[in-house]
């Protein structure tokens, strides 16, 4: 870096000897390094590369030597250099002093090297690169801008001094910044400047979830106790309001479909019960839908998944079953043999009024007998032979 303006008559530059005077102090300042030369606490010059000679008897001079590979350059003095007003601190240096509530992001040659946070001050060499201080009001807007996101991770959380947040897909990540509630993040990934306090994060799951309320002893209007099992849907619609109102919205649907379940079972019969067991009351599910959405969550499907019986009772369930079947068997059977019945008479009034009907029946009479006979003898001819075998079946 080239130095601007010749230096102070008490600076000697590159002389070169043995031996060093205790009046006079020799720096030797590298290709990639600057000397601070301070009188009294202030800047008095800049000594670029070589070796140097500094007069310091009874002028209070201290030297500091800086990188300039260094992306944030504050020496011992640095506060006192920043409010200074020296020419010498504005040509050598970009002056960064953070106020409170904000953060100053900087950037060398378009690339992020450095991000203060409030309060904090910097001097940043400006040559040989292209310096670029961007400031954000963390206090309006604690959200990292998604451009800067890229280069904010590779510098990494605690130098970028933000906090990153992961959220996963159906997913709502609720924000809260020194205990107060900022603002909900969506799928994806974000960042929060964590210089204004600590952050913290809560996720609330927006899929369809089950809930399953197993084994709940209930009585019966006719005073039968029995164990139900419940099922019931839903999803968080309102991640911000059900966060505020309940800590679990989970266990508020759970209380709520314990206590509508055994009112309304309590107001069947079994046999009612039983006739209609999938469907939760219609009155007692609307409230509870109502009830809930007024807490952020949307509830689906509700039902009665399983009703268990005591063993008794179940097994007289299974004896009235099994008498009514008995009865249905019984009756159908007895409407068979009647329908049998009705049909022989049919059949038989017929060939009453008709003897040729009559004929033909004993002739397929005839054909039927004469397959199951080996042999047949027929003596009187064919009429004498239809004789001997019918009259046993006319009589």
């Amino acid at each position: 870096m080239a130095e601007k303006g010749p230096a102070p008559r008490w600076v000697i530059q590159n002389i070169f000897k043995k031996e060093e005077k205790p009046m006079w102090k020799k720096v030797i300042v590298r290709e990639t390094e600057r000397a601070l030369v301070l009188e009294r606490g202030r800047l008095a010059a800049v000594l670029g590369p070589g070796v140097h000679r500094v007069w310091t008897f009874a002028r209070g001079i201290e030297i500091e030597i800086l990188s300039t590979l260094l992306t944030k350059a504050v020496p011992a003095c640095g506060a006192e250099l920043v409010r200074a007003k020296s020419a010498l601190v504005d040509e050598y240096f970009e002056r960064v002093i953070v106020a409170e509530g904000r953060v100053a992001v900087v950037f060398s040659d378009k690339m992020l090297i450095s991000v203060l946070g409030p309060g904090e001050t910097a001097l940043i060499w400006k040559a040989p690169r292209a310096i670029e201080i961007r400031e954000f009001d963390i206090v309006a807007e604690p959200e990292v801008d998604a451009a800067m996101l890229p280069a904010l991770t590779r510098m990494g959380a605690n130098a970028a001094k933000v906090q990153f947040v992961t959220v996963p897909d159906q997913t709502a990540a609720l924000v809260y910044v020194n205990g107060k509630f900022v603002r909900v993040a969506g799928p994806g990934v974000t960042a929060f400047w964590t210089a204004l306090g600590a952050v913290r994060v809560e996720f609330v799951d927006l899929r369809r979830q089950m809930l399953d309320i197993n084994g709940q002893e209930m009585l019966t209007k006719d005073k039968v106790t029995l164990r139900v099992n419940i099922a019931a849907e839903y999803r968080v619609v309102d991640p911000v309001l059900a966060a505020s109102k309940v800590r679990n919205a989970g266990e508020v649907l759970y209380r709520l479909l314990q206590l509508a379940v055994r009112r309304a079972i309590g107001l069947k019969t079994l046999d009612e019960l039983l006739a209609d067991k999938v469907e939760i009351d219609a009155i007692a599910a609307g409230a509870i839908r109502a009830e809930m959405l007024s807490i952020g969550v949307e509830v689906g499907a509700m039902a009665l998944k399983d009703v268990i019986l005591p063993g008794e009772i179940r097994e007289i369930l299974n004896q009235v079953v099994a008498a009514e079947k008995q009865a249905q068997a019984n009756l159908i059977k007895r409407r068979e043999e009647t329908a049998a019945a009705r049909s022989l008479l049919n059949t038989a009034k017929l060939m009453e009024e008709s003897p040729l009907l009559l004929r033909l029946k004993e002739l397929e009479t005839l054909e039927k007998l004469t397959e199951k006979v080996g042999s047949v003898t027929v003596t009187g001819g064919f009429e004498g032979m239809l004789e001997k075998l019918l009259v046993p079946i006319r009589k």
